[in-house]
């Protein structure tokens, strides 16, 4: 059932196609409204006449209302009641009348709120009065059927008022979102160009980054398969195992004077108590032999460990008879075999071939352009992550724009064609 048929029962007419362009459709939507609601806004004027008159009428009945007086026979204190309780109708007439304002145009939107608004009013003043209307039909019978009828045919007015509007109230709706949606769709296709933008930049940011990669990949293959980057891999493994010798000859150090352990415990202990004052030098070497071993190859121990061995046999350390034994054993091995001075020389060749491997890697260029190309690779792949992820999203937001326009157009169409009667189709 078309619009103009639901309001005033007009004969339908099978619609006709209508084809409009987008920047057409404001202006036509303008002057074609005017039209289709013209009839609509006739009754809604020709209402707000008959409520504007009906309105005088009741503010007439109120001043008859105000100016009657009580009969002859009336009770001083019922009259005393009565004059209160028509004092209050009157005051719920007046706010009836002073807030049931008529709008100036003649817009169905308007004149249904307007509808709202004076019925709450209408409803509320009557519910406020209604005893004293009570009082007041009692005492000006006739005052009162003047305005409970003018009441009543205002209620009717504000109903005729809105009845074609209520038949109506879907279309009328969607016509007053019209402007909005057609608002809507051109700022959402002003947005996808501008998405599809974006998306172009950020394809060619990807390509480009995901072309650097690759050629950061293959030149990372091809250092790891240089020459040099072999003989880097044959130093660094001569360097793991020289500090692997080094720290052997350190292991067999700290072993060589593990036995003296105790010896050197009581010394230290007795330089300290004050029992037994060690010379400056002497207190150096035991420090060294407790503390850093490997450092006692590059000093003469000699004069410490025949002090240590005097001590140890005059029993001024109070060691045991087999802890004794086993520290003499091992003061006679240190002073009398070269033990010591193989250990340096083997520490000082481990730790000269160490050096000239590490000056020959220190040479090579190919651990420093390897990790240039990895930091570069990592970064590449970073941003290549960051950019992918900002695609993907450019790339949904674009499709929901275009999905979002599809839905409002077709609804725009098919509202547009409900409205009025016509089969109409916008071309953006």
């Amino acid at each position: 059932m078309k619009f103009i048929k639901k309001i005033f029962g007009k004969k339908e007419v099978a619609p006709s196609k209508l084809t409009l362009k987008s920047n057409e459709l404001a202006a036509w939507l303008e002057k074609e409204g005017e039209s289709t609601f013209a009839e609509l806004g006739a009754h809604i004027g020709h209402k707000y006449t008959e409520i504007s008159n009906a309105l005088e009428d009741l503010s007439e009945a109120k001043d008859r209302l105000v100016d009657a007086s009580f009969g002859e026979k009336v009770y001083k204190r019922l009259a005393k009641a009565g004059a209160s309780n028509r004092d209050n109708l009157v005051k719920n007439l007046d706010v009836i009348i002073e807030k049931t304002a008529i709008p100036e145009d003649t817009d169905p939107s308007e004149a249904y709120q307007f509808h709202l608004d004076a019925k709450s009013v209408l409803n509320t003043c009557l519910e406020n009065a209604v005893r004293s209307q009570q009082y007041v039909k009692a005492l000006f019978p006739e005052e009162y059927k003047d305005i409970w009828g003018g009441l009543k045919h205002l209620d009717v007015l504000l109903d005729e008022l809105v009845a074609p509007i209520n038949e109506v109230k879907d279309e009328l709706e969607a016509y007053d979102k019209l402007p909005g949606d057609i608002e809507l769709i051109r700022q959402m296709q002003q947005q996808i160009p501008a998405g599809q933008k974006n998306i172009n930049e950020l394809t060619g940011k990807y390509e480009t980054l995901k072309a650097e990669l690759g050629s950061g990949e293959a030149r990372l293959e091809e250092i790891e398969a240089g020459d040099e980057f072999t003989r880097a891999r044959e130093l660094e493994e001569q360097a793991r195992t020289l500090k692997g010798q080094i720290s052997e000859v350190d292991s067999n150090l700290v072993g060589l004077f593990a036995p003296l352990s105790k010896a050197l415990s009581r010394m230290e202990k007795q330089d300290g108590s004050g029992r037994h004052i060690m010379s400056a030098d002497s207190r150096k070497v035991l420090k060294i032999l407790k503390d850093e071993p490997v450092s006692a190859l590059d000093i003469d121990l000699t004069g410490f460990l025949v002090e240590m061995k005097t001590r140890v046999e005059d029993g001024s350390l109070g060691l045991k008879q087999q802890k004794m034994n086993k520290t003499l054993e091992q003061i006679d091995r240190l002073v009398g075999t070269d033990v010591l001075s193989r250990l340096k020389s083997q520490r000082e060749g481990y730790s000269s071939k160490l050096t000239g491997v590490r000056v020959e890697l220190e040479g090579l260029t190919v651990y420093r352009e390897k990790t240039q190309v990895e930091d570069r690779i990592s970064e590449c792949r970073n941003v290549m992550d960051s950019t992918g992820q900002k695609l993907d999203a450019e790339k949904r937001e674009v499709a929901r724009l275009k999905k979002e326009v599809e839905e409002l157009k077709s609804g725009l169409d098919s509202d547009l064609s409900e409205i009025f009667g016509k089969d109409i189709e916008v071309g953006y």
